[in-house]
């Protein structure tokens, strides 16, 4: 992993700010060589994602050294600093002493840190990340942001302190990373298809895999352990999956979905291992103009899976394989490069060289606007009632339990049978 590391940043150097080119602002970034000033990097959230964004992080410049490691759970952070002293191991300082353990483990890799990556489940980084800018430290935080609007409003107004304090915060919605996303929104936006008529999108996918229980294990372990089970852990499909798609939609129109209409519920979801959560959403997004978005989300096994977006205009239509068609499904214009690097590789390069050269990115705002657009799809499809984002912001109820901890007395438990309440629209 260690080879040609310097080529991954000489490549992205017209990768973008949210959609903005680096490459068309003065003074664009350059490839850092300078190793007497290390970036001390620290993960909080030793899953797949956070273990990914830290290697690319890692990849992004030799000037990077990762200090500390945390997470709930002691044997995610053993298993990542083994893969740690494997393939980094001369930019590794993690020890025994500065991998921690707990629900109050982030306090200490913040404070050892100059940049945070933030990958713990997403009802946990309001808290993170307020911690982690107060500190004064810069911040890549994984989607969704919040899984209810209290949330929300934190991530809103921390987000503003980050840009009076210029540090920098890059969101893991990583397609606004792509070359390729970046062309065919702009071509999109220029015309190309015509006037948008209507917008579809899709995260149809098989069921998360379930943790099995263990003796002596207690509720707040089983479900964080089965975190994509439980609503007040994930968001729901639609923010824990299906906000990629929706994300692009919203900065392909320059604006936020102003109201919801949606069904969901479970299908196939059963018994008392699989929590709480939906595994199936079908949302009415309207925008201010009138345009609307449908928006598919599945968690299903042996069905068809179907991952992407389809925006269709006036004069033809667009699609995830960055493809402009004809309504005869004729290609008029692809998007055709085999030397991008991949976005999550490059939101890392971006997020490690504003760090280096000393320039401000915040992606906050738009981060938190397209998890909201998510929490108000959740809301109609739980409620059954169309929700405008007047009325959701008026919310302030929170989901989350006041009581983090192994033995917390305030989560949704299970009834005497080991099932779960189940919110059902109408009700």
């Amino acid at each position: 992993m260690n080879e040609g590391r310097r080529d991954f940043i000489k490549k992205s150097s017209a990768v973008a700010f949210g959609g903005i080119l680096i490459n068309s602002i003065p003074g664009q970034l350059g490839a850092y060589t300078n190793e007497n000033q290390p970036v001390k990097i620290g993960l909080v959230g030793c899953g797949g994602r956070g273990t990914g964004a830290l290697f690319e992080a890692l990849n992004a410049s030799n000037s990077v050294r990762v200090v500390a490691i945390a997470d709930a759970f002691e044997d995610k952070t053993k298993r990542i600093l083994s893969r740690l002293k494997q393939n980094f191991k001369d930019q590794c300082d993690v020890t025994e002493d500065t991998m921690f353990i707990g629900f109050d483990a982030y306090k200490k890799v913040i404070e050892m840190s100059d940049a945070v990556i933030l990958a713990t489940p997403p009802p946990f980084r309001p808290l993170h990340f307020e911690t982690a800018i107060k500190a004064n430290k810069h911040v890549f935080m994984e989607k969704p942001l919040a899984v209810d609007v209290p949330g929300f409003n934190k991530i809103m107004e921390i987000g503003k302190l980050a840009d009076e304090k210029k540090l920098n915060v890059v969101v893991g919605l990583q397609f606004r990373y792509a070359k390729a996303n970046q062309e065919i929104v702009k071509r999109i936006k220029e015309g190309q298809i015509g006037e948008i008529t209507s917008i579809s999108t899709y995260y149809n996918v098989g069921a998360p895999r379930i943790i099995a229980r263990m003796p002596q294990q207690t509720e707040m372990e089983f479900q964080v352990r089965n975190w994509r089970y439980f609503t007040w852990l994930w968001g729901g499909q639609l923010a824990g999956q299906a906000i990629h798609q929706i994300d692009v939609m919203n900065w392909i129109m320059n604006d936020f979905p102003v109201k919801a209409l949606g069904n969901g519920g479970r299908q196939v979801f059963s018994g008392t291992n699989q929590g709480n959560t939906y595994d199936h959403f079908f949302i009415e997004y309207e925008y201010t103009n009138g345009i609307k978005m449908y928006s598919q989300a599945r968690n299903m096994n042996n069905c068809t899976n179907k991952s992407g977006w389809e925006v269709r205009g006036t004069k033809a239509k667009a699609d995830e394989r960055q493809r402009v068609l004809d309504f005869d499904n004729k290609t008029l214009w692809r998007y055709r490069s085999r030397e991008d690097l991949s976005a999550t590789q490059v939101e890392q390069n971006v997020f490690i060289e504003s760090i280096l050269k000393g320039i401000h990115i915040n992606n906050t705002e738009y981060g938190a606007k397209s998890t909201l657009t998510t929490i108000m799809g959740r809301m109609a499809a739980e409620t059954g009632r169309e929700i405008t984002m007047e009325e959701l912001l008026k919310s302030d109820v929170s989901i989350v339990p006041t009581d983090l901890s192994w033995g917390s007395k305030t989560l949704h438990m299970p009834d005497a049978n080991g099932h779960y309440k189940i919110i059902k629209p109408g009700k």
